[in-house]
């Protein structure tokens, strides 16, 4: 168990982080009898949670409903953190990838391009459609 200042310590957060996220229900604190809050050992990973979920760019309401589903889980929590985080790296890999392929375009002409560039873009379009599903939502249709 950790006191606020030292998970928002372990955390790499503010105390004012901490406690605005008790504020909403982000997490749970236990009462000492001297009605102090200690934060259980699992906050570190639920704090590391929330901070991919937000990187998503996921409003807190919305952190706050998925850690719901994930505490009627609790073992799916640290999977779904290495997977998020695993794939937060994969991004910027390709990311990085398409910013180097960008000079090599530059030296086609644009049929050359349509044509190269085709079947990447279709596959972007779907990996966004389906990560858009995943995190709540289809953005294509109103």
């Amino acid at each position: 168990m950790f006191k606020i200042g030292e998970l928002a310590e372990l955390a790499g957060v503010s105390k004012r982080t901490i406690d605005y996220y008790t504020q909403l229900g982000l997490l749970e604190p236990v009462r000492s009898e001297t009605n102090y809050r200690y934060y259980p050992e699992e906050s570190i990973e639920r704090l590391r949670l929330i901070d991919a979920l937000k990187k998503q760019h996921l409003t807190l309401e919305e952190i706050k409903e998925r850690l719901q589903i994930i505490q009627n889980q609790p073992d799916a929590a640290d999977e779904i953190v290495d997977k998020i985080e695993h794939l937060q790296e994969e991004m910027k890999h390709i990311q990085e990838e398409l910013l180097e392929l960008k000079p090599l375009l530059k030296q086609l002409n644009d049929q050359q391009i349509k044509l190269m560039t085709k079947p990447l873009a279709q596959q972007g379009y779907t990996l966004l459609h389906t990560l858009a599903i995943l995190l709540g939502g289809d953005p294509f249709i109103n």
